[in-house]
């Protein structure tokens, strides 16, 4: 029995410390700000709340004029009034994950929707509920090839299709590439 535990304990050690397979890290990060080079924004209704977002604090490689986040009145009904667009600053050759930066005090949209275009063609419509995060990223899309831009409205997502609740708040801040 002791012969046994012995064995089982150095298996244990072994596997802990050379032999487990942990999930491949991403490579690189691209970060893209509201108000950067690579934004576009039209329509009506834009807020901004001043030293707020990610880009405060030094917690992304951001210039002082970025130190803002915007956001948009949810529409009531069908359509949107508002768009705002990141298009990535290069479109590369690889999966990426999407991710939009969600403060504490503008996201609370439910039905956020969003689009991201990859594959030279191809588009992914989420709907991202952005009422539960705090400072924190939130998942947009997983494994899509050569993202080459994301979109968010104002707008009611697919599983809210025009939906009449208004007053809700959808947050354009920054959005997250991870190759």
């Amino acid at each position: 029995m002791k012969k046994h535990s012995l064995r089982a304990i150095i298996f244990l050690f072994a596997f802990l410390t050379i032999g487990s397979v942990a999930p491949q890290a991403k490579a690189q990060i691209l970060y893209h700000a509201n108000g950067g080079a690579y934004w576009s924004q039209n329509g009506g209704g834009w807020n901004t709340i001043n030293n707020d977002g990610y880009c405060v604090n030094g917690r992304g490689p951001c210039g002082a004029n970025l130190r803002y986040m915007q956001w948009n009145g949810s529409k009531s009904g069908c359509g949107s009034d508002a768009l705002g667009r990141w298009n990535m600053s290069s479109v590369v050759g690889y999966l990426g994950d999407v991710y939009a930066w969600i403060d504490s005090t503008a996201g609370n949209m439910y039905g956020a929707d969003y689009t991201v275009s990859y594959n030279y063609g191809s588009s992914y419509n989420p709907t991202v509920d952005q009422s539960p995060y705090y400072e924190q990223w939130a998942t947009v899309a997983l494994d899509k090839f050569r993202v080459s831009n994301v979109q968010l409205s104002d707008g009611w997502g697919n599983p809210y299709i025009c939906n009449a609740v208004s007053g809700l708040r959808v947050e354009f801040d920054e959005i997250k590439l991870q190759i």
